[in-house]
């Protein structure tokens, strides 16, 4: 049976909201664990715990289903397309487009991204996309 694809990414995105967690007392939600600093943001630190806890899941961004063509399952696969991510770029990758908001994104980014951790991405494009 063939799922049109709008109706197969409305199903996806009310199985990640209703999959959510609410705010706890403190305001936080799983994930919000991950911190980025103001500068020498770590991919191995940072970043890609970032992605495989929010992104790189089974029928978003994993490495299998490459929703959109894109998987950030590996800093391999998140930089093989120049447009994805533009080291020293963030305003010009396609990425920190979507995450911000510019182009559209078929889940509302800002449930599961925090402005710490959109800051972050942004901070580690800009500071060269570095594999450290």
């Amino acid at each position: 049976m063939k799922i049109p694809m709008t109706l197969l990414s409305l199903l996806l995105t009310v199985v990640l909201i209703s999959s959510m967690p609410g705010c706890d007392d403190e305001g936080t939600r799983p994930g919000d664990e991950i911190v980025f600093p103001e500068s020498n943001v770590s991919y191995s630190q940072h970043v890609q715990p970032f992605f495989n806890l929010r992104c790189a899941n089974i029928g978003c961004h994993d490495a299998s289903t490459r929703a959109g063509s894109l998987s950030l399952a590996s800093y391999s696969e998140t930089t093989e397309n120049p447009a994805i991510v533009r080291p020293g770029n963030a305003n010009g990758s396609l990425l920190m487009q979507r995450i911000d908001g510019r182009l559209p994104h078929p889940i509302d980014v800002p449930i599961i991204i925090n402005d710490n951790q959109l800051e972050g991405i942004r901070t580690w494009i800009n500071e060269g996309a570095k594999y450290n």
